[in-house]
């Protein structure tokens, strides 16, 4: 599309949302009514909404997603185009209304704010620990940095998430394979990852498969339930 006729759409927009604005409609319900109506145009709809209320963003993604959750995609990238500095809000808000794109937003989001990965990552396994294997795995492809950190902020957030989180990421890590996850995560992280677990109320049987794949000696976990 060209950018006269991006601009030509953006300024219908505009118009269109003042128009709804002015008869005392709100952003969320004309949001709404126009993806509803125009999803192909997702962008342009939120981008002018965004101009015209940018103190309603939240409001906005919710509602654009909530009227057609196909266009998450596109409205999380415009939003994180928008306001880079809030991409902790605007995953939160995206994964709570449409939680099926979980990967799409949060490979997104590390994208746009790759020095917030390690929170974003943490973010999303707070909301959403059931799908830590999927998190895990999209993180993993999205970013290098060490995974770890943020499964550990994780349990020491959400103790009781301990169980689905733990599961998850034992996949992960099994489906990576010793070699390649040995690589790049030290033993120290291993045992803080055996240490938080503990402290959710884990059993120390629920962590035999960090031994059985060589990421801790069998000594070094009892140490951990010792203590």
């Amino acid at each position: 599309m060209s950018s006269t006729k991006e601009a030509k759409l953006l300024k219908t927009y505009t118009s269109i949302i003042e128009n709804h604005l002015n008869k005392n409609l709100s952003i969320m319900r004309t949001v709404r009514i126009l993806v509803n109506n125009y999803p192909e145009h997702a962008s342009y709809i939120v981008s002018a909404a965004f101009d015209l209320t940018p103190n309603k963003k939240k409001a906005i993604i919710m509602a654009a997603i909530q009227a057609e959750p196909a266009v998450t995609y596109s409205v999380v990238e415009t939003a994180l185009t928008y306001f880079p500095g809030n991409a902790e809000m605007i995953v939160q808000t995206a994964i709570e209304t449409e939680p099926a794109y979980i990967d799409d937003i949060l490979s997104l989001a590390i994208a746009h704010s790759p020095e917030k990965a390690d929170s974003l990552i943490t973010l999303t396994l707070q909301n959403h620990p059931s799908y830590s294997e999927s998190i895990m795995r999209t993180a993993h492809e999205s970013s290098s940095g060490n995974l770890l950190s943020s499964v550990i902020s994780t349990l020491k957030l959400i103790p009781e998430s301990a169980d689905y989180v733990l599961n998850g990421i034992k996949d992960f890590f099994t489906s990576l394979g010793g070699t390649e996850s040995e690589a790049y995560i030290s033993k120290e992280q291993w045992k803080l990852l055996a240490v938080e677990a503990k402290n959710s109320g884990l059993d120390k049987d629920r962590l035999q498969w960090l031994v059985d794949k060589g990421h801790l000696e069998q000594k070094e976990l009892a140490a951990v339930y010792n203590k």
